[in-house]
């Protein structure tokens, strides 16, 4: 009929202890990495990630390894733009790879940087291969079927959506412009069964009670009316999330974002990175939602830290020449009152990774004495006027070293203009 709800497909692509080096634990219960927004191929300030992507990755699959992981979810935002670059390509190509030949199932949903289409490309191929990424969403909730000694567990595979994905598919309900209506039409209408685990991957800002995750400076855009309330989750016994880069808990503990594996602005710098290790115990009658969940975070080391650093550029170098010229990504505040000469080429020589410079000199301009001009402009020579110039600006007057720079800058400018565009002494034949 035209107006019945569809039901949500099912895939099952294979059960616990599969050939490979990763399985369930000693317990035999299942065990999860939940890791999202990898944003494979991202520039920050205009620097490729593209190698501490790879040096993450590998670190996402030993901890898989050590951990005896089972089934690795990555909940959206796999690559940074819709149309990923080759190299961006080649490096997830190269962690699937990894990770199916270890043994992991990989299941995976596109996110708002992703094309839906693309991250499809081969489904059907990958499948086979133990990875799974769902079709463009359709009506269907793509679900997959794994087990372990407790028994079956459905995880369900939600892309991020938006209400104009999904109103033509209930056109009896009311939906609108509203991200909470959608997805609770979207997940009314799967036959979830209570009796079994059920988890699902999903990428949306997720709201509880009306407080919005903690972002990022740069990701406080994503807020407005794309939240969806959290109650739109409650059936599932652990819900995967992505979007948000700050690892967090929305709600209950069994509802999180794991976070971006790295740092990817300077607003991040004073946080820590982590992936979820999500371990599945049997689910019991009676038992309440999420009790059969337990997890642990598992830190990350990246390959280079993002930090920012402040002082004196004096205080900057000694503190490179201390840690042996760190590489890390630095956003550096200088606190010195006068502008320095030449200061991102000195710090690069320390720290080749520098990213951002900027001065920190508000004690500097605020409520200072503006100094007022005690003799003539028109009897003060162009140093004098330079100088009265600085100190109005500044401050304090021109110190000894910056005088003297002044003064041989204003004789070879005013050498140039007298020799004038042909570079003759005016009058010269």
């Amino acid at each position: 009929m035209e107006n019945e709800r569809p039901f949500c497909t099912v895939g099952v692509v294979g059960v616990m202890g599969r050939s490979g080096r990763f399985g369930s634990g000693e317990g035999g219960e299942m065990k999860v990495l939940h890791v999202s927004d990898l944003h494979i191929g991202k520039r920050v300030n205009g620097m490729s990630m593209l190698d501490d992507q790879r040096y993450i990755l590998r670190q996402i699959l030993d901890i898989a390894e050590k951990h005896q992981v089972s089934v690795l979810l990555i909940a959206g935002d796999v690559y940074d733009k819709a149309s990923p670059s080759a190299e961006a390509v080649t490096v997830f190509d190269a962690f699937l790879t990894d990770a199916v030949a270890a043994g992991l199932r990989v299941l995976a949903i596109p996110g708002n940087h992703d094309s839906a289409e693309r991250i499809a490309y081969a489904q059907g191929l990958l499948e086979k291969q133990g990875v799974c990424l769902p079709p463009v969403y359709a009506g269907e909730v793509e679900r997959v079927e794994l087990e372990d000694e407790h028994g079956p567990v459905e995880f369900w595979l939600l892309p991020f959506l938006k209400p104009g994905d999904v109103r033509r598919f209930f056109p009896n309900e009311e939906i609108g412009d509203d991200y909470s209506a959608a997805l609770r039409a979207v997940l009314s209408a799967c036959d979830i069964d209570q009796g079994k685990r059920n988890v699902v991957l999903s990428h949306q800002l997720v709201t509880a009670y009306g407080t919005a995750p903690d972002r990022a400076d740069d990701e406080i855009k994503l807020g407005g009316m794309d939240n969806v309330d959290v109650s739109v989750y409650d059936a599932f016994d652990y819900v995967a999330l992505g979007h948000v880069h700050r690892p967090q808990r929305v709600g209950r503990d069994t509802v999180r974002y794991s976070g971006s594996p790295l740092k990817y602005s300077f607003s991040e710098a004073r946080y820590g990175k982590s992936t979820a290790l999500i371990e599945l115990g049997e689910k019991k009658p009676g038992d309440d939602v999420g009790e059969c969940v337990s997890f642990e975070l598992i830190p990350l080391v990246p390959l280079h830290d993002v930090r920012e650093v402040r002082g004196t550029l004096a205080d900057v170098l000694a503190m490179g020449t201390a840690h042996d010229a760190s590489q890390d990504y630095l956003h550096i505040t200088l606190s010195d009152e006068h502008p320095q000469l030449d200061a991102m080429a000195k710090i690069h020589e320390v720290f080749p990774n520098a990213m951002m410079l900027d001065y920190d000199n508000v004690t500097v301009l605020i409520d200072r004495p503006q100094t007022q001009l005690t003799a003539d402009p028109d009897n003060m020579d162009t140093l004098e006027l330079f100088g009265a110039f600085y100190e109005n600006q500044v401050g304090n007057p021109l110190d000894d070293e910056q005088r003297d720079f002044a003064r041989k800058l204003i004789a070879k400018v005013e050498d140039l203009a007298a020799k004038g565009p042909d570079g003759r002494e005016e009058g010269a034949q």
